[in-house]
């Protein structure tokens, strides 16, 4: 090992005296993913023998309370960076081919850490091998939805168990005080979450002009200002609810399926679980024709509430590959701008976010395609192709 780590702070040494003010475009984006893939496998090297050195037990006597406690100290490094760590090194031994899909580049090591509950606990019967093919080219978050998608499709249990086993894990931890600050943890089930989150984003409202305040401060001062309205008494039923929007296909919504339903921020909610909810909700249709005039040509510029629904629970979010900003937080944009005459129709309007739909309207960027099969050419050559998330989970 000692001769192994030497020649790796030698290749770091060579590596760290390029002079990078100096190298090209070109050299700098190749020097810059190639160091990435380096890292991955040294990265999964290092969590090889982190996980050997905890099945060894190495911290004992050492005062830490387990293995990640022990590297934290040792390396000045966050508990939480540790333990990613160890979670790594278990994951890869529970799956070699996970190991070799990381060390050949197929998987990052980002990714990887998403799939530990998916290989080091796998439903009875379940490939892994069919996983891992499913996710080689995707990003942490695409690959952990993957799992969870394989998860639900080979689940040993009843929905209605699943359920009850999310209920009892459900929790809420406050650390200790900081440097003046507490962190809480809330952990609960995917939709009671997003009640959480909607309704402490509802009572703080939306950014006003000016509005310094990060998105995770206006959350923060949300929670306090329902938490104060209940000391005073005010919080009382009857209140306006904010909207909780799922798309569940025909099929899950009269219990022909188990399909689970779709939040507007990417979340599973099981197919039960909303069909109990539709018995107590006020339910709109999101349909392409029928309820609501969804096509207006050129009569209105902007997008109406109704069809701003309709794109939510057909692109689910930013269109750009790799993105994952929720569809609340996206613009509707003209496929074909409204200056150059496209009309203000669902086959001419997708779901960017706000630095993408910048993007898309750089000088040089042409589109190819139409809302349902999209292609971007970008300025550097590079091809963004994209599909509604809808059909893309399909």
């Amino acid at each position: 090992m000692e001769t192994s780590l030497e020649l790796l702070e030698l290749g770091a040494a060579a590596v760290a005296m390029v002079n990078v003010h100096s190298l090209s475009r070109e050299s700098l984006a190749l020097g810059a993913l190639g160091l990435q893939q380096h890292l991955d496998r040294v990265r999964a090297l290092h969590a090889v023998v982190v996980a050997e050195a905890d099945r060894q037990r190495v911290w004992e006597g050492s005062g830490a309370r387990n293995m990640a406690d022990w590297l934290a100290g040792r390396t000045n490094t966050s508990y939480g960076d540790a333990a990613s760590r160890v979670r790594l090194g278990e994951a890869f031994n529970a799956s070699p081919e996970l190991k070799d899909a990381v060390n050949n580049g197929d998987i990052s090591a980002a990714s990887a850490e998403s799939l530990f509950d998916a290989v080091t606990n796998p439903p009875d019967g379940a490939d892994v091998s069919a996983l891992l093919d499913a996710v080689k080219g995707a990003g942490p978050r695409d690959a952990k939805d993957a799992a969870e998608k394989w998860r639900d499709t080979h689940r040993n249990e009843t929905p209605e168990q699943f359920e009850e086993r999310c209920h009892q894990q459900r929790a809420v931890r406050s650390g200790r005080p900081l440097d003046g600050m507490v962190t809480t943890t809330v952990v609960l089930p995917v939709l009671a979450n997003r009640q959480f989150l909607n309704s402490i984003s509802h009572v703080a409202g939306k950014p006003s002009e000016g509005d310094s305040r990060t998105t995770e401060q206006r959350l923060a001062d949300g929670l306090v200002m329902l938490c104060d309205a209940y000391a005073k008494g005010q919080v009382v039923g009857g209140r306006e609810k904010p909207t909780i929007l799922i798309t569940i296909n025909a099929e899950s919504f009269a219990g022909r399926s188990d399909e689970p339903g779709i939040t507007s921020h990417g979340e599973r909610i099981p197919a039960h679980v909303v069909r109990h909810m539709a018995e107590h909700a006020n339910l709109q249709r999101v349909l392409l024709a029928g309820s609501h005039v969804l096509n207006l040509g050129r009569e209105v510029r902007y997008a109406t509430d109704a069809q701003y629904k309709a794109l939510l629970a057909r692109d689910g979010g930013c269109r750009w590959t790799g993105c994952h900003i929720p569809a609340p937080w996206c613009d509707a944009d003209h496929l074909i701008p409204w200056e150059n005459g496209g009309a203000t129709d669902l086959d001419n309007l997708v779901l960017w976010c706000r630095h993408h739909h910048t993007e898309k309207h750089r000088p040089g960027v042409t589109i190819h395609g139409d809302v349902h099969d999209l292609r971007l050419q970008l300025i550097d050559g590079t091809t963004i192709h994209t599909r509604p998330r809808t059909q893309a989970a399909a």
